[in-house]
């Protein structure tokens, strides 16, 4: 005869419990397709941010540069104007040359700074060009003193700044300042 003691018996859940936890487990798992869906887009947003950060903050170069730099202030463009902005410019390349960005940074910003911008456009009308390498050139000492170039970086980007300038003074039919 065959003894059955209650701790051999066998207990089988029912198919209603594994079926609602299977249900449960499944309603909140995401399918495949969205997990490379949603990992396409992170690489996109990626992709597009660097992209946006190199155009952007990394001097711009071509299509930044497309169209003139946003008025900044109000700046006369005279020759008298194109004179005074080659002594300032001078002064802040001197003050770099002699190690003090803080105060060249001071300098800049401001009316020197203005005057770059807003003579883009009558320099754009004369010579897209050179309107072009001048919208580069104070891109690129925006981010020198911006992102902590060095003072001999900085110093020769405002150089090329200053050089243009000259160059678009005569463009508009101004004595050439320097």
């Amino acid at each position: 005869m065959l003894h059955l003691q209650v701790s051999d018996t066998f207990v089988l859940p029912s198919r209603r419990s594994r079926r609602s936890r299977r249900t449960a487990y499944q309603g909140t798992r995401l399918p495949d397709w969205v997990w490379g869906l949603g990992l396409g887009v992170i690489v996109l947003l990626a992709v597009g941010g660097y992209f946006l950060i190199t155009n952007v903050a990394g001097g711009g170069g071509g299509s930044t540069c497309d169209k003139a730099l946003p008025a900044l202030g109000i700046s006369d463009t005279s020759a008298q104007a194109f004179i005074q902005e080659d002594a300032d410019l001078g002064k802040v390349i001197d003050m770099l040359n002699r190690g003090d960005k803080n105060a060249a940074e001071s300098a800049f910003y401001g009316p020197v700074h203005n005057f770059t911008h807003n003579v883009d456009p009558p320099v754009r009308l004369k010579n897209e060009q050179l309107a072009k390498d001048l919208c580069q050139a104070v891109l690129k000492i925006e981010d020198d003193l911006a992102f902590n170039a060095s003072t001999q970086q900085a110093s020769a980007s405002l150089q090329r700044v200053r050089d243009l300038l000259r160059d678009a003074a005569g463009a508009l039919g101004y004595p050439r300042p320097g």
